[in-house]
């Protein structure tokens, strides 16, 4: 992490420039420019965040000086670089599209979010690049919440066994986090992980010592 130092410092161009990818997460855009800049993700991650909130959510401000390009293009391009409570259009109603096209749009994101380029949407689902772009754009409701039992794994129970001999280990939350992000390539909530960095420890009991 930046040292305290360095904190009311702003953010400095990197040398090397990376174009994002459209229909990429932040994240993953932020593991490619730190590998091009030889960086490890965590710190680019920080530098991105800003005082005083180093693990939280990157800063379109901050990434768009970083990287040199315009905040309206890697809002644009990055999935997840702003998240407003609701996407609405300017008459504060979601577009309402053709059953049809809506399901489109829906697989044309849930690609896109596997890292799928944009020349690669456009040949797998057989439309031009403009319709991906329309589709990675367009203002739509959430998808419809699956019953309980279709649920996602939470992400934590997919990294247990990289972060429970690290709790044994008495390592902190922060540095969990930055091993996870540098060394596995995996991103997570700070504040899911301390919440369950913090509840493990709650309730761990240490050996118990014999009995003389």
């Amino acid at each position: 992490m930046p040292s305290p130092a360095a904190d009311e410092r702003p953010a400095a161009p990197l040398p090397m420039r990376v174009r994002p990818h459209l229909g990429e997460s932040t994240e993953t855009y932020i593991r490619r420019l730190a590998k091009a800049n030889h960086l490890r993700p965590s710190a680019l991650h920080a530098i991105a965040c800003g005082p005083p909130n180093w693990t939280g959510k990157p800063r379109l401000d901050r990434l768009s000086t970083l990287t040199g390009h315009p905040a309206d293009h890697l809002n644009l391009a990055l999935t997840d670089a702003i998240v407003p409570r609701r996407r609405t259009t300017v008459t504060g109603q979601y577009q309402r599209l053709p059953r049809g096209t809506y399901l489109l749009y829906r697989a044309i994101r849930k690609d896109a979010e596997a890292g799928l380029s944009l020349r690669h949407l456009a040949q797998r689902h057989g439309v031009s690049r403009r319709t991906v772009r329309a589709a990675l754009t367009a203002v739509m409701p959430p998808a419809r919440e699956r019953p309980s039992h279709y649920r996602k794994t939470p992400v934590i129970a997919s990294v247990r066994h990289i972060i429970v001999p690290m709790i044994t280990q008495d390592v902190s939350a922060k540095d969990i986090w930055k091993t996870l992000m540098d060394d596995h390539g995996i991103s997570i909530s700070f504040s899911t992980l301390n919440a369950y960095v913090r509840n493990q420890r709650t309730g761990y009991r240490g050996p118990t010592p014999p009995i003389c």
